[in-house]
């Protein structure tokens, strides 16, 4: 390698339809985490044959028609997510804390002076679906396989022609990427539309990624439940959803040198995600006895309209250039900074059993089946995007259980037990790393979600008949693969052309809620 340090930039304020959610990017947007109230919490949510609750509500709507008095409750949380890297050895570890605003919900519950038909109600709850908050960072040495070979095996396989005019580029529908590595002098052109990398075949890197999220997804219910002779429970919702998602991420590799001098690429990358959708929901609840429940709901998909804003940044400093001069490149900005698109997510069957033990407890079980394959990505004229090839080919359905327990230790005292396990969605051959992972824009990183599992506990203590606080301890936990880029495979014979070596990225979060409610 020679020696002469020069320093190439290539800047992109993204844009266009290409720059839509990928795979990845639809996934994130489709799950949600353990929601509701501290009591529904504490029980691991299993609330969908029970009603009498908003987390019940959210799950099965037929469980607003339990209710027989109005109610107003609220809940606030704190989370402190802990996520721990190890990458070939190195570890790396980082905590968030957040404060968030979980639920508030209004319930009227109307007598109806009918025997068959003794309530009509109505409700309306504010849910925190999903909370994004998390930093992590990752590093390790000696890696053998750099950014710069998947940009270059990309680019060739795709057999582009990516010249200096990035403007021809932009609407050739050339990937981002290659041309933010050519503009940054990471891939270089050898003939023929054929491209080389920075890093010779053969050397080693020294790696290191930082990724810091924040947002999340807030939930509007509107629902209307009635019951028929206190045995069969009828309620449908409207939802309204909001979704804030912003990713702030840095990868650098550091390339050896036998002179001691450092040379190495950094890419910038800053992704947000803004939108709104609705969704309408049933459910069915039928009391058979008086101690057993049966519940069923059925969740459409949220329809969404979407807007990405991306941008990227990376840096070359070392270059091989001839006669020894240093040079600058810089890339103008697109035209436009953002990509408006539509997006549902998966639709999804709940099947619920709960006992009921006279005055002494409770013991409830949720079974929900969300079939992923029907994510669904297009652009405002409703064409579909590429992206939904690869969601079908590599998603399933998947499976969630939520169980949990209640133990009324006085009329007013309560004690409560939960677990809740969250199944990943990936083909087996993905999930493994044997296929591809579509990528869009400039951002290649990502993670590959393993099973999550809650773990939960609870408290409530009744003040008076009107009044209850609630307080919940929730434990998540979930082990995934993190990688820098893809791996990329011969389609023909089936054999590795870059092999990305994941770090495992170890997930956790401790939840501590209360709810506040009142009863009239």
């Amino acid at each position: 390698m020679k020696t002469k340090i020069v320093l190439f930039t290539g800047l992109l304020l993204a844009c266009g339809q290409m720059f839509a959610q990928g795979e990845i990017d639809a996934l994130r947007m489709s799950r949600n985490d353990l929601a509701g109230t501290a009591r529904g919490q504490a029980m691991g949510g299993a609330f969908g044959a029970l009603g009498g609750d908003v987390t019940g509500i959210t799950i099965n709507p037929a469980g607003l028609g339990v209710y027989t008095r109005s109610e107003l409750s609220t809940s606030l949380s704190f989370t402190n997510a802990r996520d721990n890297t190890d990458w070939n050895g190195i570890t790396r570890k980082e905590n968030k804390f957040k404060v968030n605003f979980e639920t508030l919900s209004y319930i009227a519950a109307l007598e109806m002076d009918n025997v068959s038909m003794p309530v009509l109600n109505f409700g309306f709850s504010y849910n925190r679906l999903k909370n994004f908050n998390r930093r992590y960072n990752a590093s390790t040495r000696g890696m053998g396989v750099s950014l710069t070979k998947f940009i270059e095996t990309r680019t060739n396989g795709d057999d582009y022609t990516i010249g200096d005019d990035w403007m021809n580029n932009y609407f050739s529908g050339a990937p981002w990427l290659s041309i933010l590595g050519y503009n940054g002098k990471l891939i270089k052109p050898i003939g023929n539309d054929t491209y080389e990398a920075l890093l010779p075949e053969g050397e080693k890197v020294d790696p290191a990624l930082w990724v810091s999220e924040r947002g999340g997804i807030n939930n509007y219910d509107f629902s209307l439940a009635t019951n028929i002779e206190d045995e069969w429970y009828f309620g449908v919702d409207f939802s309204l959803t909001d979704i804030e998602y912003k990713v702030s991420t840095n990868y650098l590799e550091d390339f050896p040198s036998p002179e001691g001098k450092k040379y190495g690429i950094n890419l910038d990358n800053t992704l947000a995600t803004e939108g709104s959708g609705y969704q309408f929901k049933l459910g069915a609840i039928w009391k058979p006895l008086n101690e057993l429940r049966v519940g069923v709901a059925y969740h459409s998909p949220t329809w969404y309209q979407m807007t990405d804003y991306f941008y990227g940044k990376t840096v070359a400093y070392y270059a091989d250039i001839e006669g020894g001069k240093s040079l600058n490149a810089n890339t103008p900005l697109p035209p436009d900074d953002a990509t408006d698109y539509y997006f549902h997510t998966p639709y999804s069957w709940t099947f619920s059993l709960a006992g009921v033990i006279s005055d002494f407890g409770i013991v409830s079980v949720d079974y929900e089946l969300k079939d992923y394959t029907s994510m669904n990505i297009s652009n405002l004229n409703g064409v579909d995007m590429e992206a939904n090839d690869f969601i079908d080919a590599d998603f399933k359905v998947a499976s969630t259980l939520r169980a949990g327990a209640e133990v009324r230790f006085t009329p007013q005292f309560s004690g409560r037990l939960g677990y809740a396990w969250l199944q990943n969605p990936y083909e087996k051959t993905f999930r493994d790393g044997w296929r591809e992972v579509m990528i869009v824009g400039t951002m290649p990183n990502f993670t590959i979600e393993g099973n999550t599992q809650y773990f939960t506990a609870g408290v409530g203590y009744k003040f008076t008949p009107s009044t209850y606080l609630d307080l919940a301890c929730v434990y998540q936990t979930r082990k995934d693969n993190l990688y820098a880029f893809p791996s990329v495979w011969d389609a023909d014979d089936g054999k590795s052309l870059v092999a990305s070596e994941p770090a495992t990225l170890n997930h956790s979060a401790f939840k501590t809620m209360v709810t506040l409610g009142y009863k009239f």
